[in-house]
């Protein structure tokens, strides 16, 4: 089972891109606080029309909560291979 559910604030704005084929995804920095101190910082993905809607309604320091899956994708930079763990939204919730 791969399932994630976090509640934060956007630390970022959206950043919304067109991929081959049409397919359209958003993605922000979701910080979610461990302590008074302390935050974990996750990458989040939303795709199409759910992508559509985050651009429009969310923005930095909006109170969101994901529900989601682990996705590790697999890049190349500067000739090094490189990976990055994502969280794929299946449903995003504007609090």
């Amino acid at each position: 089972m791969n399932c994630v559910q976090l509640v934060g604030r956007m630390a970022t704005d959206v950043d919304m891109k067109e991929v081959t084929g049409g397919s359209r995804v958003c993605s922000f920095i979701l910080a979610v606080d461990r302590s008074a101190e302390e935050a974990d910082f996750f990458r989040i993905k939303a795709w199409n029309t759910q992508a559509d809607a985050a651009a429009e309604h969310l923005g930095k320091g909006r109170r969101v909560a994901v529900e989601g899956a682990l996705r590790q994708d697999v890049y190349e930079k500067d000739g090094e291979e490189r990976r990055a763990v994502s969280v794929v939204a299946r449903r995003l919730e504007y609090l």
